[in-house]
């Protein structure tokens, strides 16, 4: 039961929620075809561990990996992206130039994906492959500190070696020059300092061979396996994806709002909600049409006895009498809780249908105060209830009215009292009471409403029942359960509740529920009398 009434509410709101689906998706689609394209420029790059590294292949992935995504975050800095603005003499901050950059590493790898972002592709592909190769100068250079002064002293011992053999290498060839004039042992003596200096020097290059071998085996090496390209392809906006996402986000959101109202909302519009709070059943329901609206609705029972609502108010007479099967029904008092429910028309269309059924019907206007059945059936209501209640010597027939319909006749509220309460309490009232049921099958006071003034309760509490009308999707929670309330304080029969002015979509429902309106009398009743002896799944089935 609870999915179809979601289902009915998400039916009856549908165009609120296709309308948030269209202002959404509208307004995402302007804004992203207005949006200037961004453009994406990616370079590849791999972490190649020092060939040093002591450990197993497994070791060595998961080394590798927590080395690229150190890179990731190296990549990002300061240096790194203010070297990279030097170079291209860009008009971006770091912080600017951090925002367009992105820098992933797929899991379990040692690749870096660098990202660059920007209005224009070919800009793009600058700034990332810039931003690599200055991420990789200073990555070697942090990574040579280790044995750069080494490698500095040797280099400059290599310089002076190499130095020292020139200067003897020229010293020697100078001695050649002189014919034999320089003894053989100066000679000898430079050619023994000039093999020292070259053994010397030959040593030297060998430490600094060393040294940089050692440099390399112990240092990570970065590649660029793809450089960065223009792509004419922008990432964002994407005008689709974003428009039919906002479309989904607005009908969401639309939906959202339609079940959030309706779960604030605390009126009444359906019988499972009328059962649940006053254990009352549902006798009936009045669509609401545009007979209504143009105000010509109190005597449809008579201008159209084939139309819906005429249906209708026979399917609640056929419910009243079952609702008092065992004491039988001679007196009903019709109300609401608030004025402009539906109480005076309900009143006169059901006295209408119980005339047309069984004749003999008394229709009695107890609204001292805003009396409208004189109006309805256009009648005079200068003699009246008020003249009955005060002249006790003659009979109620002097007062009752005959109408158009055969079979109804109509008492009329007469001139207004001054205290329409203590006339309708008072033991007149009683003997009056007696008076009409005695003249008629059925008797029907049309009452002021509840909550206004305490003439229904009063009258409930001497009737033999009680009809409580409702304005469907108007008449809120604590209304109804105040209205019925005052009722039971005066012991008041309560028969059960006429939804009034429920929506069309609704409408069949109802019938088919409470009414079976589209079949006859006959056999809606066959229907019931079943309906009470079978079980109630059995009974819900059929």
């Amino acid at each position: 039961m609870e999915l179809r009434l979601y289902f009915e509410l998400f039916w009856q709101r549908l165009w609120l929620i296709l309308l948030g689906i269209i202002v959404a998706g509208g307004v995402a689609y302007v804004i992203s075809r207005n949006t200037p394209p961004t453009y994406r420029a990616s370079a590849h790059l791999l972490i190649n561990l020092a060939p040093d590294t002591a450990a197993n292949e497994a070791r060595l992935m998961q080394i590798g990996a927590r080395l690229a995504t150190t890179y990731q975050e190296l990549i990002q800095k300061r240096p790194v992206l203010e070297e990279t603005i030097r170079r291209l003499d860009l008009p971006y901050t770091p912080q600017q130039l951090q925002q367009r950059l992105t820098v992933s590493s797929p899991q379990d790898s040692q690749l870096l994906i660098v990202n660059i972002e920007d209005k224009d592709p070919e800009q793009a592909a600058l700034i990332a492959n810039t931003l690599v190769e200055v991420f990789t100068d200073q990555t070697q250079a942090i990574q040579t500190i280790r044995y750069g002064e080494a490698i500095a002293n040797w280099e400059l011992a290599l310089q002076e070696a190499a130095e020292l053999v020139e200067s003897l290498q020229t010293e020697l060839e100078a001695l050649d020059e002189l014919d034999g004039s320089a003894s053989a042992s100066q000679e000898a003596l430079i050619s023994f300092q000039l093999t020292q200096a070259r053994t010397n020097y030959g040593d030297i290059v060998r430490q600094l061979q060393t040294l940089r071998i050692a440099q390399m085996r112990e240092t990570d090496n970065i590649i660029v396996v793809e450089s960065a390209v223009p792509n004419d392809r922008p990432v964002r906006p994407r005008v689709m994806n974003n428009t039919l996402l906002a479309a989904i986000v607005g009908g969401m959101l639309a939906l959202g709002v339609v079940f959030l109202v309706d779960y604030l909302d605390d009126t009444v519009k359906t019988p499972e909600q009328v059962t649940q709070l006053t254990q009352l059943p549902t006798l009936g329901a009045i669509a609401s049409s545009s007979v209504e609206k143009g105000g010509d609705i109190e005597l449809i029972t008579q201008r159209l006895p084939r139309s819906p609502i005429s249906e209708a108010y026979r399917s609640i007479r056929t419910n009243l009498s079952f609702a008092a099967i065992d004491e039988g029904l001679h007196s009903l008092v019709i109300t609401s809780a608030f004025p402009s429910e539906g109480k005076s028309t309900t009143a006169t269309n059901l006295a209408i249908v119980m005339a047309q059924a069984a004749g003999n019907v008394i229709l009695v206007d107890a609204d001292l105060r805003r009396p409208r059945q004189h109006q309805s059936f256009q009648v005079a209501n200068n003699q009246g209830l008020t003249r009955a209640l005060l002249d006790s010597a003659s009979p109620v027939t002097t007062y009752l009215q005959e109408t158009a319909v055969p079979g109804l006749r109509l008492l009329t509220s007469g001139a207004p009292p001054p205290n329409p309460a203590e006339l309708l309490n008072s033991q007149r009232m009683r003997h009056l009471i007696a008076e009409l049921e005695a003249e008629a099958t059925i008797v029907i006071f049309d009452a002021p409403p509840l909550l206004s003034v305490t003439d229904a309760a009063i009258l409930g509490g001497y009737l033999d029942g009680v009809l409580l009308v409702m304005n469907t999707g108007k008449t809120r929670e604590g209304a109804l359960l105040q209205a019925l309330e005052n009722l039971l304080k005066t012991n008041s029969t309560v028969l059960g509740v006429v939804m009034n002015r429920a929506p069309v979509g609704r409408v069949g429902y109802y019938y088919y529920q409470y009414s079976d309106y589209q079949e006859t009398a006959e056999s809606g009743q066959r229907r019931r009398l079943a309906h009470r002896w079978l079980p109630d799944w059995l009974g819900r089935s059929q």
